[in-house]
């Protein structure tokens, strides 16, 4: 059960929790780049990420650390941002939630699982930072990553067309995920940023 500090009050604990949003664009950009690298007969402009879960060998292994190191750190910093709301239920920091576990499936289940994203849960992601600020009280941090939110969410949603439409550029859907994967990645990044800036640590 997630527990809340006094209205008002910031902890170090909810500080920690967030600075988790600053591992999950490293963690999963940095280490499947370099995954990609070692993967033999792997073209990282061309193909997903979860293509090398298919393979064996030391880029496989890279790619499920990748994976979960991404999914821990976003249901850290999610804890952290609920805690942050002062509210009960938060609903933004759920979807953020759901979206870690999915990643943690997707470095445990190999692409072609139906585990692997746990039936495709990962989706919440695309409303998940809306509904993050939407949750938070404070007005001026909300103004703050309004706009940045705003192009995160309709990115994904662009994103999503793309794959469902078929107009994504045949022999760039590697390129594309990177591309639009560390759009999204980068919310946990900026809202740790800009909200450990305005409230450090008591």
């Amino acid at each position: 059960m997630i527990s809340f500090p006094l209205r008002g009050h910031v902890t170090n604990t909810t500080n920690n929790l967030l600075k988790a949003g600053f591992v999950a664009l490293p963690a999963w950009l940095g280490i499947t780049t370099v995954a990609g690298f070692l993967a033999a007969g792997y073209n990282p402009i061309e193909s997903h990420v979860s293509v090398m879960t298919l393979t064996e060998g030391l880029s496989h292994s890279l790619v499920n650390i990748a994976a979960w190191l991404a999914g821990v750190t976003l249901i850290l910093f999610s804890i952290g941002v609920w805690r942050l709301s002062e509210r009960r239920i938060s609903v933004g920091a759920i979807c953020m939630i759901l979206f870690g576990i999915a990643m943690i499936t997707n470095g445990t289940w190999p692409m072609g699982s139906r585990l692997h994203g746990f039936y495709i849960i990962g989706i919440f992601n695309i409303i998940a930072p809306a509904l993050c600020l939407l949750d938070i009280r404070d007005n001026d941090l909300r103004r703050k990553l309004h706009a940045f939110t705003a192009f995160v969410s309709v990115s994904a949603v662009f994103y999503l067309w793309l794959i469902l439409t078929g107009f994504e550029p045949e022999g760039y859907s590697g390129l594309t995920q990177r591309i639009f994967g560390s759009i999204n990645y980068a919310w946990p990044f900026m809202f740790a940023l800009m909200a450990l800036k305005k409230q450090p640590a008591t």
